[in-house]
């Protein structure tokens, strides 16, 4: 029987990387834990949404869900508040699955966890733990995912109800209303430049100075990585964490280890002491700029695409959708 990998929140990878889905919330100012390590805006910002933009989408795209996952015949939506739309749907656990690893972050944390308070409760899972604050916890049927996401596989019912699934599920529907398109067709320039940005940027001898300097100060307090980016990996730490994971995987078993807390706060020390983020952002900052300018006709139509699409979020929900 063929197998599927269900993703689920377990480690929070920052560094770039971004969650999968609508994120309630996501950068607001003084907003969790996260807002401990916030930056100035960067650069490409201005290309991409807002917060309250994200949120208007959102909001409008769990409306649209809602109302077509009534039209397949389920009222047990009826409690779902869109103004609160929970996470991305996960699959139920079914015989046919096996567990995955879904890493969580936001561009507060794009140069790891910088906070020793932050670290000692959270060690680098700040962004998971704000994610679960912003984004109601909410356990779906099978029935209820498959209608949601259209991502059935192997003998899996292509109909809920007598009434077809969506391609897409009703999430894709909505999204389709919204953006006019299939919003992954093609790749998100913004966030394909944020990580190109920060690529170019550790090629600087700047940015391996500063990681030896890191590296240096990590040394004194026990620990021997060449890189913050090794620290918050952390290959050393991956085989306890993981069984730890799967002998239950309850929320309050994704809490770190006191020996991730501990590593996390030597990292947060170290980067104060040495000055490691003032100098990688600057150069970051500095690579953005490049990118921008070298891709300026794409980073503009993707502005626009997203300025239509909240315009569009916003009429839908006006107009009762």
């Amino acid at each position: 029987m063929r197998r599927a990998t269900v993703p689920v929140l377990l480690l929070a990878l920052g560094l770039g990387l971004t969650v999968c889905g609508d994120r309630p919330g996501a950068g607001l100012a003084g907003a969790g834990p996260a807002a401990a390590g916030a930056l100035d805006a960067d650069p490409l910002d201005a290309y991409g949404m807002t917060a309250a933009e994200t949120h208007t989408v959102a909001v409008a795209r769990w409306t649209l869900a809602k109302e077509c996952m009534r039209g397949l015949g389920f009222d047990s939506l009826r409690d779902l508040d869109p103004a609160h739309p929970p996470g991305p749907p996960q699959r139920p656990a079914d015989g046919k699955t096996v567990v995955g690893l879904m890493a969580v972050a936001d561009r507060d944390h794009r140069y790891g966890v910088q906070d020793p308070e932050e670290a000692a409760t959270y060690g680098y899972r700040a962004p998971v733990a704000e994610y679960r604050r912003a984004a109601p916890d909410r356990k779906w049927t099978l029935p209820e995912y498959l209608a949601l996401t259209g991502a059935g596989f192997g003998d899996d019912p292509r109909s809920v109800h007598g009434h077809p699934i969506p391609e897409r599920g009703c999430l894709g529907r909505a999204d389709l209303r919204i953006y006019g398109r299939d919003r992954y067709a093609a790749p998100d320039p913004v966030l394909t430049l944020r990580s190109e940005s920060r690529q170019r940027a550790q090629q600087d001898p700047a940015w391996t100075h500063a990681d030896r300097l890191w590296s240096a100060c990590m040394r004194g307090a026990g620990y021997h990585y060449a890189t913050p980016r090794e620290a918050q990996d952390g290959d050393d730490r991956r085989d306890e964490d993981l069984k730890r994971f799967l002998s239950a995987h309850r929320p309050e078993d994704e809490r770190p280890s006191e020996a991730e807390r501990r590593t996390a706060v030597a990292d947060a020390r170290c980067k104060r002491r040495t000055g490691w983020v003032r100098t990688v952002r600057a150069l970051d900052v500095r690579e953005q700029a490049a990118v921008i300018a070298e891709h300026r006709p794409a980073l503009e139509e993707a502005r626009a695409r997203a300025r239509a699409a909240v315009r569009n979020a916003r009429a839908l929900v006006r107009d009762g959708s």
